[in-house]
């Protein structure tokens, strides 16, 4: 017996479940065949009641209930047979798997797919082109290019039940649902071929967009500027308020952040730190004190330096701020010490227009110009610049109509240190994972999870280095998890033998229903799913030579936030497809791209670890980083624990990473 359910009203009932059905409060009926209405000294009767049994079903739920029953056969009473031991009971809906008496409920495709298309922002390219393959392949289409040729192999060792129940399953979304989740430009017609060019064109859609996204918190970004809202008042004598202000730098709060920050409500890395490696307890560590002297920048209330951030030859910066109102702002790169312009560089403008312009307050109207707005530009460091500390400002354009501020504005002035691209090697390890709180409910059985991450480093072009580095955690077939439970499971995630700009991992973990038929048929099944992927993704690469490749895609954002992005589009690409044919419950999903000097200062020996962090990802599964365990740092390695907490499984999973600097 399996139930599942999808919120519609809250439902308390107490049924028993015999030979027939009952409503509630009815009097069941007595049934010749009824073994509860028989005399339990025969022999033949007791053989009965061995086969059948009374089930109290106490089902609380806020959701629509679906009961799946496995009938037993009642001696000479005709019935249907029990199912073989171990294989599966009917279908439930919305899956192209059964399932298995005594699993744990699955939420049905209908809720998972609804619940998905309305967090969804850019609809994905990779699950578009997946269910177009599937289709013109059932549809017997000779493949029509090496793209076709490649997924048509995977396809051939499939199930064709499970491709057929897929499309079907596609078919069956709701239109609107279906063009946020899959990529509309690949709804083909099956007698269309799924070329490279069209692959390319719509996973370069689907970059851009995710790139607004990350960046800017908007998929139009990427492709448009628009100016922030003029928020200038005319300055009445002498008046050091800077109306052009930079709020934040890579997320990072400055010291000018208005209303003024005290000392205590600054968090660790927007701190500037000074640290070496110490011996602790016999063990090497990293040990880190707050600098207060000699400030790179500027000094923040309390006395303690604000951080100056690095970023590498070539890189992007991200600033946040109030009156970038002006599209063709420019930053200017300056000498600390002489404060003589090195440079002026182009910037991207993407303007907050929704906050409001005014506000009352005490019944007077004044102007919103604090950090409450959230305009963002970004700019590119040139790569010709020389090494060292620069100060940065936002000129814009004086198209104020203020004549006191002559023909240009300029913000407050902020620092970043420009350091070369690092050139070492680095390694990601997935060491354990452990169940702080397992699925609900707990008392169904013990949750059973399928593991699998895909990375790959994006080399100095920015184009993916093949083969995808793929790990799908068999060690954790049989393996039952319940709350407290922790496995070793040590692995290599992502690692790299050549000089590279970032690295890309996507991390997906399910709870699923019987581990053993889960082996059988289920990751066999999602192996060729993932194998469909990775066989489009390759031209990930392709689309970002069509988009200018790294040169203009650094003029929108970070490598990091970049790399970040094309992470999200894999394991949203993935999941929209394991939704649409498994019944398998999302329970952990990660997206990271770090550049590599990102990679570097997380295992640097001279930079302090970063401080705790929280994101929520697409599909609704809360990301806790370094919140539930302190991070370690050692010289040359960096360890996390990454918390993924599912609101629909009720569960709380971790998963615990270790970087190393390994040449």
């Amino acid at each position: 017996m399996r139930a599942l359910w999808r919120a519609t009203m809250t439902a308390r009932s107490t049924e028993t479940s015999r030979a027939g059905s009952i409503g509630r409060g009815e009097t069941p009926e007595k049934h010749p065949n009824d073994p509860k209405d028989k005399d339990p000294k025969d022999p033949k009767e007791s053989a009965g009641r061995r086969d059948c049994c009374d089930i109290d079903i106490r089902i609380d739920s806020a959701r629509d209930v679906h009961i799946y029953n496995c009938s037993c056969s009642v001696p000479g009473g005709g019935g249907p047979d029990m199912p073989p031991e171990g294989q599966p009971c009917y279908p439930p809906v919305g899956a192209c798997l059964p399932v298995v008496p005594g699993a744990k409920h699955k939420l049905d495709r209908d809720y998972k797919l609804s619940r998905l298309a309305e967090r969804v922002r850019v609809p994905s390219a990779l699950a578009a082109g997946t269910v177009h393959l599937m289709r013109r392949f059932l549809l017997g289409k000779t493949p029509a290019n090496p793209l076709e040729a490649a997924a048509f192999a995977t396809l051939g060792q499939m199930s064709r039940d499970i491709l057929s129940c897929s499309v079907a399953a596609f078919d069956a979304v709701p239109l609107r649902q279906r063009t946020r989740l899959f990529a509309p430009s690949l709804d083909l017609d099956p007698d269309q071929p799924l070329d490279e060019a069209t692959l390319t064109a719509a996973l370069a859609e689907e970059i851009k967009q995710r790139i607004g996204i990350q960046v800017y918190d908007d998929p139009k970004a990427a492709d448009d500027e628009r100016p922030g809202r003029i928020r200038i008042y005319e300055p009445q004598g002498e008046d050091f308020f800077s109306q052009v202000r930079i709020c934040a730098i890579n997320d990072l709060r400055t010291a000018n952040f208005y209303p003024p920050l005290n000392a205590g409500d600054y968090q660790p890395g927007e701190v500037q730190q000074e640290c070496e490696p110490k011996i602790v307890d016999g063990q090497p560590q990293v040990v880190c004190q707050v600098q207060t002297t000699n400030c790179p920048g500027h000094t923040l209330p309390g006395g303690a330096c604000a951080r100056v951030v690095d970023v590498a030859l070539g890189d992007s910066v991200v600033l946040r701020g109030v009156n970038f109102f002006s599209v063709d702002a420019k930053v200017r790169l300056a000498d600390p010490q002489t404060g003589t312009t090195v440079r002026e560089v182009e910037a991207h403008v993407w303007g907050d227009v929704d906050t409001p312009v005014t506000e009352v307050v005490d019944g007077q109207t004044v102007l919103i110009n604090d950090c409450r707005v959230q305009d963002r530009l970004t700019f590119q460091v040139p790569n010709d610049l020389s090494p060292g500390i620069y100060t940065i400002q936002v000129v814009l354009p004086n198209i104020t109509g203020i004549d006191v501020f002559g023909t240009e504005l300029v913000s407050n002035v902020e620092f970043i240190n420009v350091i070369p691209a690092p050139t070492s090697r680095f390694q990601v390890v997935i060491e354990a994972i452990y169940a702080r709180k397992e699925t609900s409910p707990d008392w169904l059985g013990s949750d059973e999870v399928g593991l699998h991450t895909m990375a790959f480093p994006m080399d100095l072009m920015f184009q993916p280095i093949e083969p995808m580095q793929e790990q799908a955690f068999q060690d954790l077939q049989g393996v039952e998890f319940d709350t407290g439970t922790g496995r070793d499971v040590t692995r290599i995630v992502f690692q790299h033998d050549q000089p590279i700009l970032a690295m890309v991992l996507a991390v997906l973990g399910h709870e699923v229903d019987s581990q053993r038929y889960y082996d059988q048929m289920l990751r066999s099944q999602a192996k060729y799913f993932w194998d469909l992927v990775k066989e489009q993704a390759v031209y990930i690469g392709a689309a970002i030579a069509a988009l200018g490749g790294i040169s203009a895609l650094l003029k929108l954002g970070t490598i990091g936030l970049i790399a970040a992005g094309i992470a999200l589009l894999i394991t949203i690409g993935v999941d929209v497809i394991i939704a649409l044919w498994a019944p398998a419950d999302l329970i952990i999903q990660d997206s990271i791209g770090l550049s590599i000097t990102d990679l570097a200062r997380l295992t640097s020996a001279n930079a302090p670890p970063p401080g705790s962090s929280t994101y929520t990802t697409e599909d609704d599964i809360v990301v806790n980083v370094n919140t539930s365990i302190p991070p370690v740092k050692r010289p040359l390695e960096y360890v996390e624990v990454r918390e993924y907490v599912s609101d629909a499984q009720d569960s709380r999973y971790e998963l615990r990473f270790r970087y190393n600097h390994v040449a």
